[in-house]
């Protein structure tokens, strides 16, 4: 990445397309400098917002505002200055060209929040935060980004690393003076101390799977035979018709996707072609391939039953496919047609297969899928109750682990009360080196390029 913090960067801040308003950033050393030479005002020159035009020499480009901010109290740390104009895609382009030819670079992406990551303004779970609050699909895991945003995240990894370094100044204390014969730390409280830090940090990896799904939502296909009712299931859960539905079987010939926010939870509902043994033609065998496929991706499968007939042997097949050793995916059983006369019971389908939860609906009708929806969330681990949630990626996962497994070897050494206090800070201080990474702290350029990469531009 092109990352040079000397330079004045320009970006467009909003979203590209048409606009009431598209807000064009200035930021660096130079920006108030920059953005005089095509800025003409009469406002005064104490105020911090100023109306005025962008000029290229004397042809007027357009009528803005201009935003003034005088570092380091402002987002970047730096001088920056936040152009208003009128959101038509000329008027942005031609804006941004003259700032390029007056002194400013074209921003890299996410280049703005690596520079308030640079000057202090937050630290590395907090930039990483503002990605993840931008790209939220609902409004509970917009709240969990805001919570890391906010500090609740880093306040928690620097209350360890303080426990943490206390131990190890104590412990280094009672290796500097060793004549003195005095233990600054005891064994009880090694381990008391020890105990918490290791439970505080299980505690954010249990989350990490909340946190995970939060993010990226849940995938969920619903299979089953030929003309059990998949596709009226998933009209009903959209409230739409958007999959073709005829008491011929084997309409559905693809899989069709789509993406309902479901009590602040991203639910992906997947129409897969039904699964028989008696394939007609190529069009119905590539379907049922495309839905093994769908069936492998998926985080959780609605098993759907038709409850008005017996069980026969693409029942069976299905059972065959999914019972493999390998799949490892919760399975909730769905006896359809309740509202008919029904040939099917929980028992019947439990026979051969274990299901996870068996719920009976009507597609038809509308009975049971609000139940549904909800057995999708609780299978998923998440409910009404919930807490506050943080948003906890792989990358803290995996540093989580590391200083999670550093520490339990710490505690290992520390039962064995021998002399081996030279050992235990090592093991505490390579438990901290993880924590302090997940912050930014000591962290490798290609590391946080990798991360900056991710973000938008003008972010």
């Amino acid at each position: 990445m092109n990352y040079l913090k000397e330079d004045t960067i320009v970006a467009l801040s909003t979203a590209v397309g048409k606009s009431a308003i598209a807000v064009i950033r200035l930021s660096g050393m130079n920006s108030f400098k920059i953005i005089n030479k095509i800025f003409r005002t009469h406002s005064k020159s104490q105020k911090q917002v100023k109306y005025g035009h962008i000029v290229d020499g004397t042809e007027k480009k357009d009528e803005v505002l201009c935003t003034f901010l005088r570092a380091p109290h402002t987002y970047t740390g730096e001088n920056l200055v936040e152009i208003s104009v009128h959101g038509n895609p000329i008027i942005v382009n031609e804006v941004i060209t003259l700032l390029h030819k007056n002194g400013a670079r074209l921003a890299e992406p996410g280049e703005f929040t690596y520079r308030a990551f640079l000057n202090n303004k937050m630290d590395l779970t907090k930039a990483e935060a503002v990605c993840s609050l931008i790209a939220s699909k609902t409004e509970r895991s917009a709240k969990a980004a805001l919570n890391n945003l906010s500090g609740e995240f880093s306040l928690k990894i620097k209350n360890i690393n303080t426990v943490l370094t206390n131990i190890t100044l104590l412990m280094e204390t009672t290796l500097e003076y060793p004549e003195e014969d005095i233990v600054f730390l005891s064994h009880d409280k090694k381990v008391i101390k020890l105990d918490s830090c290791i439970k505080n940090i299980q505690n954010l990896l249990d989350s990490y799977k909340t946190s995970k799904i939060l993010q990226h939502g849940i995938k969920s296909a619903i299979i089953g035979r030929p003309n059990v009712g998949k596709s009226l299931l998933l009209n009903k859960i959209l409230g739409k018709n958007r999959a073709i539905v005829t008491n011929i079987a084997g309409t559905t010939s693809d899989s069709i996707e789509e993406t309902i926010n479901y009590k602040g939870v991203a639910l992906t509902i997947i129409d897969t072609a039904g699964i028989r043994t008696h394939v007609r033609n190529l069009i119905e065998s590539l379907g049922q391939k495309k839905t093994k496929e769908t069936i492998r991706k998926s985080d959780v499968l609605i098993w759907l039953f038709d409850a008005s007939s017996e069980l026969d042997k693409d029942d069976k097949k299905i059972a065959k496919f999914i019972g493999r050793s390998d799949f490892n995916r919760p399975v909730i059983g769905v006896l359809n047609k309740s509202d008919l006369f029904l040939k099917l019971s929980p028992n019947s389908i439990a026979h051969d297969f274990s299901f996870s939860t068996i719920i009976s609906i009507s597609a038809k009708t509308g009975i049971g899928i609000l139940t549904l929806l909800d057995e999708l969330t609780k299978i998923a681990g998440l409910s009404d109750s919930m807490g506050d949630c943080l948003t906890i990626n792989f990358r803290h996962f995996i540093l989580l682990k590391k200083a999670q497994e550093s520490l339990l070897r710490t505690k290992q050494l520390v039962d064995l009360e021998e002399d081996n206090d030279e050992i235990i800070c090592f093991e505490v201080k390579r438990a901290q080196m993880a924590l302090n990474e997940i912050l930014g702290i000591d962290i490798k350029q290609d590391i946080l390029d990798a991360i900056f990469s991710t973000f938008c531009i003008g972010k």
